[in-house]
This record gives C-alpha cells, sequence and structure tokens, in this order.
C-alpha cells in the first residue's frame, strides 16, 4: 500500500470515527434530556438540605411548628416556607450583588 493510500484511509477513518463521535454525542444529550428534571428536582433537595444545615435554628422552628400545627394545615405551611426559602435566597442574591 502506497502513502497515498494510506493517507486516504487515514482520512475515511478520520471521517467515520467522527460521525460515530457525533452518533455517540446525541445519544448521550438525548440521555441527559430525560434526566435533566429528576437532575433538577434533587439539586434543589439538597439547596433545601444545605441550606438547613447552615440554619438548624431555623430548622428546629420549623419542625416545632409542624408538630405544633395540625396535619390539614401542614401543606400550606410548607407552601409558605418554600415561598419565603426561595424570597430569601433571591434577595440574598440580588444584595449580595448590589453591595459586593
Amino acid at each position: 500500500m502506497s502513502t497515498t493510500e494510506r493517507l486516504i484511509e487515514l482520512a475515511r477513518r478520520k471521517e467515520r470515527l467522527i460521525a460515530r463521535a457525533g452518533v455517540q454525542r446525541a445519544a448521550i444529550a438525548g440521555t441527559f434530556r430525560r434526566w435533566q428534571k429528576p437532575i433538577d428536582v434533587a439539586d434543589r433537595a439538597l439547596a433545601v438540605v444545605r441550606f438547613f444545615r447552615e440554619h438548624p435554628l431555623l430548622l428546629a422552628t420549623v419542625v416545632a411548628a409542624a408538630a405544633a400545627l395540625r396535619r390539614r394545615n401542614l401543606a400550606g405551611w410548607i407552601g409558605r416556607g418554600y415561598a419565603a426559602w426561595r424570597a430569601f435566597r433571591a434577595f440574598s442574591a440580588w444584595s449580595s450583588k448590589l453591595f459586593a
């Protein structure tokens, strides 16, 4: 096999490998899209856990309030608490940019 033939074969092999890598990238992207929402939920849950690790007194207050409330009101209080937590995080991010 001549040098030119080898270079042509290498170029063809390179093209096949690039095409195969493109197909594999598309497959990985499809798999990632299916997992995106569950990963986002897990990330938010971890953020809540980290927040309560940094603010244990707040966690104790939430647990005590939940224990003191009747069960039917608990879902409403949890929703309000989550909304307050998100507002606090948004305000914290905004204020850190403002005063940085």
